[in-house]
């Protein structure tokens, strides 16, 4: 092989190199700009409400057994005799519903704080349910002769982040109306609001139905914990982007242009959550985790996320650099110019400059007018540099929309997420039958690369 060709293959695969470490540090700003996007993200939950979780309602109904008991005792004589005394037991019994429907809708927007942003959600919904309550509730006294006496009940529903209630919640139990007070009044599930229910009537069995609305605002996502024994969950939205995750898929769901529908059924069958959340409440244990329980999830998908968007088109720099230089280098051979290391320097960086002029703009006006912009500014420059360095304005020019195909393929690739795979596979295949239609009589023994 000709030793010039030789030593020019070998530079350029240096600057591909070179133009790849330079994109990874562009990458590496990129990274920096998303953190920071989400320390604001987090500074925006700090003044308004960060992601919720909603577990209950839950039935506490206060009690206490007394019962006489004997214990020693000594007389001023030291005479050990035993003494009547009366003790006092104070428990709480907890009461999960048979049946929960929970419906609701979302409203979305956007907070802003400088130019980075967090999308926020305002669901407007409403629990309806039943609790089955056995007769004298399945207690018994543990000790002989004790008296059971019960306290006024409460029901509880604990939410993760009581600052994005909104408005007053309501509260209907038996057909009658009670007020919400803060805290959960549940020492394993702290946070959350209570209503103070009253003596219950405990002799005979019976069904105490309940209706809660409520206005709850959040950060991106919304987690529902079904507890019941039969739960059924219908949520919609005029946002179409959702990705539904958690321990629960949606039995049906519709996505389309007017947002989203879903519906899930939930058998405690299918779940621990009763048995888990049971234990913790009667062990009183102080350090339970929401994410000890199963929970469907919502989370609102960004899909014009700049800076996703922009670290994935980092990732195809060295391809699109490595391209353009081959290309270059096809017209070097196939018509006989010579070009300088030092222009393929200036075309690989144009090229670099690309992806920091996509993510710039992109944080002011949009991803896709930025990519637009940054494109058009990259094309615009190598079409005219490249025009003298060819020495041929139709070369340049050919070259121009060589580049203007590969920015239009990797936004379609970047547009197109599930099929960036297959897309990507087929553009390379693509310049690769071309390179080799294009090369198939050449002589690359003989080729000498000066004029």
């Amino acid at each position: 092989m000709n030793k010039s060709l030789l030593l020019k293959v070998i530079g350029m695969l240096a600057l591909i190199t070179l133009m790849s470490i330079a994109v990874g540090y562009i990458n590496g700003i990129i990274v920096e700009r998303q953190n920071y996007q989400e320390q604001v993200k987090r500074e925006i939950a700090k003044s308004s409400a960060d992601t919720q979780t909603v577990v209950g309602p839950i039935l506490a109904v206060p009690y206490t057994e007394e019962y006489v008991d004997y214990v020693d005792d000594f007389t001023d004589k030291l005479v050990k005799v035993q003494k009547k005394v009366t003790l006092t037991d104070h428990k709480t019994a907890y009461f999960l519903p048979e049946n929960i429907t929970l419906t609701g809708v979302f409203a979305n927007e956007y907070k802003k704080l400088g130019i980075y942003q967090a999308l926020m959600y305002q669901l407007g919904g409403s629990i309806q349910g039943d609790f089955h309550l056995p007769a004298n509730l399945n207690i018994s006294p543990t000790h002989k002769n004790g008296v059971i006496t019960f306290k006024p009940a409460y029901l509880s529903v604990v939410i993760s982040d009581t600052r994005g209630i909104t408005g007053k919640p309501t509260l209907t139990v038996s057909n009658q109306s009670y007020q919400w007070m803060q805290g959960s009044q549940i020492k394993s599930l702290n946070k959350g609001i209570h209503a103070k229910l009253g003596n219950i009537d405990a002799e005979t069995a019976q069904v105490i139905p309940f209706t809660f609305t409520f206005n709850l605002q959040g950060m991106e996502d919304f987690h529902f914990t079904p507890i019941a024994s039969t739960n059924a969950v219908s949520l919609k939205s005029s946002w179409q982007h959702p990705h539904f995750n958690g321990s629960f898929l949606p039995v049906t769901k519709t996505i389309g242009g007017n947002g989203f529908s879903a519906n899930w059924a939930v058998s405690s069958l299918s779940s621990s959550n009763q048995t888990t959340l049971l234990s913790n409440l009667q062990s009183n244990e102080n350090n339970t985790q929401h994410d000890a329980l199963e929970s469907l999830s919502i989370s609102f998908v960004d899909p014009i996320n700049v800076y996703s968007q922009a670290d994935r088109a980092t990732k195809y720099g060295l391809l699109f650099i490595g391209l353009t230089f081959v290309g270059f280098f096809l017209f070097e051979i196939l018509k006989q110019l010579r070009i300088h290391p030092a222009q393929y320097t200036l075309v690989g960086l144009a090229m670099a400059m690309f992806y920091l002029l996509l993510v710039s703009f992109a944080e002011i006006i949009g991803f896709a007018y930025a990519y637009l912009t940054a494109s058009a500014a990259c094309v615009l420059l190598l079409g005219y540099y490249l025009s003298f360095v060819l020495k041929s304005k139709a070369h340049g020019f050919t070259f121009a929309t060589f580049l203007t195909a590969l920015y239009g393929a990797l936004y379609g690739i970047l547009a197109s997420e599930d099929n960036a795979l297959i897309m990507g596979s087929v553009l390379m295949f693509g310049l690769l039958t071309i390179a080799m239609v294009m090369t198939r009589k050449i002589d690359w023994y003989a080729i000498n690369t000066q004029k």
